[in-house]
C-alpha cells in the first residue's frame, strides 16, 4: 500500500520477499514459466520479457521490467534498494543479492563475471 489509512496497491514495485522467494522467482523464469511441470507464465511471454528487442526505440538493455548485463541470454531484476534476481539460462545458475545500499558495487559486473567463472 501505497500509505496506511485508504493507500492504494503499489502495481509498479516493492516485493518484500526473503532471497530463497527472490530465487524461486529466478527459478520460475530460467524454466521459462514452468514450475515443476505446470506452466505457470506462458513460455512465449517469458521468453519475449527476456530477450533484447530493439523495435519501437526500445533499448537493448531493458525489457518489460527485466533488465539484460550482456547480449548473451541472461536477465536480472534489480530492486531500489541493491536487490538482484540475476538469471543466466546457459549456466543454468540463478543468483540473488539482498541489500539495503548498492555501495560503491557495479553488481552487474560482479554476476557477469562469478557467471563467466561458474
Amino acid at each position: 500500500m501505497d500509505k496506511k489509512d485508504d493507500g492504494i496497491e503499489k502495481t509498479f514495485c516493492c516485493l518484500n520477499a526473503r532471497d530463497r522467494d527472490f530465487a524461486k522467482l529466478g527459478r520460475l523464469y530460467l524454466h521459462e514459466g514452468n514450475w515443476q511441470g505446470q506452466q505457470i507464465v506462458a513460455k512465449k511471454w517469458v521468453q519475449e520479457s527476456t530477450q533484447i528487442d530493439e523495435t519501437n526505440g526500445s533499448a537493448w538493455y531493458y525489457q518489460h521490467q527485466w533488465w539484460l548485463p550482456s547480449k548473451n541470454g541472461d536477465f536480472m531484476a534489480e530492486g531500489i534498494l541493491g536487490q538482484f534476481i540475476y538469471v543466466n539460462p546457459e549456466k543454468d545458475l540463478i543468483m540473488v543479492r539482498l541489500g539495503k545500499k548498492y555501495g560503491d558495487t557495479d553488481w552487474s559486473s560482479v554476476f557477469l563475471s562469478i557467471a563467466e567463472s561458474y
